[in-house]
């Protein structure tokens, strides 16, 4: 049986489906209906848009049921001034209460994070979610312990590693959480789909009032102080591809700064 069938009681022979598939595996048969290429199951890359660009719910994808596909509300819409601000007021966050992000919380910003798009559908993304801020301490140490090799660098780190011994944490900022994403080494856009995930995560938690910073010593370290990648527990074939430090802000923002103008070249 085709990995794709088409409804023919139901089917408007409009062609939508055929029109948006990446792949290009639907062709017309003599009476206009689409029709799955005999090499789709192989080619195909389970990205739903045949069943997704339906209205009529013809489409019929063995790995993609109707039953786990809901209909979009089309009513449900964000108005482009409210994620103007939500994207403009954004701040890098680095002081936090001292108290936890509810778990629930965090999985509905997973919940949409997961959706976040990737190469040829590959979701290569996998998460680490640290919740103990004993363990987050722990990995800022780890950081900093990989900086003191950097003797090249030192100039550059000194401050941060005298900050660390001052007792104050500039790494991990005393962050009550941290996500982290790592992806396979042998997938070329690992780091492309970690990030654009990983932003999705970020702007999902800033919409629930969760306060976020990305973690740029960690990500740097993570993948070349074999203590730190052990703690992390990465997979032997996976590399840190992204990090987030995360909480509740401590403080609220009331303005937004201005920013550079985009450098644009239209042609």
């Amino acid at each position: 049986m085709s990995l794709v069938t088409i409804d023919h009681t139901i089917c408007r022979r409009d062609g939508i489906c055929s029109a948006v598939c990446p792949m290009g595996l639907f062709e017309l048969d003599a009476e206009g209906f689409p029709v799955f290429r005999a090499d789709g199951d192989q080619r195909c890359i389970n990205c739903g848009h045949c069943v997704a660009v339906c209205p009529h719910s013809a489409v019929h994808h063995n790995s993609l049921a109707l039953d786990d596909s809901p209909i979009i509300n089309q009513n449900l819409t964000v108005s482009l001034p409210a994620l103007h601000q939500l994207m403009k007021s954004r701040r890098s966050v680095r002081e936090f209460r001292n108290e936890p992000v509810p778990e629930a919380l965090v999985k509905e910003v997973l919940e949409t994070a997961r959706w976040a798009p990737s190469a040829v559908n590959r979701q290569p993304v996998d998460w680490l979610i640290i919740q103990n801020p004993a363990e987050v301490r722990q990995l800022a140490g780890l950081v900093v312990e990989f900086l003191r090799t950097l003797d090249t660098l030192a100039p550059r780190y000194a401050a941060f590693i005298e900050m660390w011994e001052q007792g104050k944490d500039p790494i991990l900022r005393n962050a009550p959480h941290l996500a982290v994403v790592h992806a396979p080494d042998d997938w070329d856009w690992s780091t492309v789909d970690s990030t654009i995930a990983l932003t999705q995560f970020e702007l999902a938690a800033v919409a629930q009032g969760i306060g976020t910073c990305w973690a740029g010593f960690l990500i740097r370290a993570a993948n070349k102080h074999q203590p730190l990648r052990e703690a992390l527990g990465i997979p032997s074939g996976h590399s840190v591809t992204g990090a987030l430090m995360y909480g509740l802000p401590r403080y609220r923002y009331h303005r937004i700064p201005p920013r550079q103008a985009a450098r644009v070249t239209w042609k």
